[in-house]
């Protein structure tokens, strides 16, 4: 059986193309949100640096993260971070809470 997939990602775009992305990205939770394998989708905008976003995702497993890169919602966010020449930074994760039971 497949573990949990955990993502953060950072998305940075210029302040001037904040709108665009945040209606991008509303569009995108409440899909994403509606698949199967979704566990969390919880993006937020940084109340201190116009055009910085954070996301954090968990999926069911790795084949169910795979499966949402692949749809077109996600397609679509990604071809718009792409045009708008996002900064993207993204890092798979293990919550420490996850790990806690083992120590």
């Amino acid at each position: 059986m497949s573990h949990a997939a955990c993502v953060v990602a950072i998305l940075t775009v210029s302040s001037d193309q904040t709108r665009e992305l945040e209606l991008e990205l509303v569009r995108c939770i409440v899909a994403s949100r509606a698949e199967e394998g979704c566990q969390r989708y919880v993006i937020s905008r940084d109340q201190d640096h116009a055009g910085r976003f954070t996301a954090e995702e968990r999926w069911a497993s790795t084949e169910a993260f795979e499966q949402h890169l692949e749809t077109p919602h996600f397609r679509s966010l990604a071809a718009l971070l792409d045009r708008l020449d996002a900064s993207v930074q993204l890092m798979k994760v293990t919550p420490l809470d996850e790990i806690s039971d083992a120590i």
